[in-house]
């Protein structure tokens, strides 16, 4: 399954990760416009179901509203790995997360490297597993 907004391709794959990518061809920052129509792209990707969400840091500035709007979101994901490709990214983004306390909680969020995508993939798998036994036993 795929879904295409102005700035993502989201694509529900076998394993029930939903891979967010970013659009080449985007490169204006956000509005709320679009974070709403990504946001409504990653609902109907995630479906109800025990799925998590793989995304990759895109390469434009997000103005602070855009990222509360996001940050607030409730996607229904049961995890959530990004990937970035700089430390700089990544240290910015673990002190969000320590701040925000996403980094734990129902859908907890862990940030990557692109170079360790592969360990942030198991990690989603490990946390999809959880949530599908959480839900047979309840």
């Amino acid at each position: 399954m795929k879904f295409k907004t102005k700035s993502l391709t989201i694509i529900v794959r076998p394993d029930d990760i939903v891979d967010v990518i970013p659009n080449e061809d985007w490169v204006e920052p956000d509005t709320m416009e679009t974070a709403k129509e990504n946001i409504a792209a990653m609902q109907k990707a995630i479906d109800g179901k025990p799925r998590a969400l793989l995304s990759r840091t895109p390469g434009v500035y997000f103005k602070r509203e855009i990222m509360v709007y996001y940050s607030q979101a409730e996607v229904g994901e049961v995890a959530t790995v990004i990937l970035t490709t700089s430390f700089g990214s990544k240290v910015v983004g673990n002190l969000f997360l320590k701040l925000t306390g996403k980094s734990r909680g129902d859908a907890p969020i862990r940030i990557f490297s692109i170079a360790d995508k592969e360990v942030g993939i198991e990690w989603l798998l490990e946390e999809i597993a959880k949530a599908k036994k959480r839900l047979r036993l309840d």
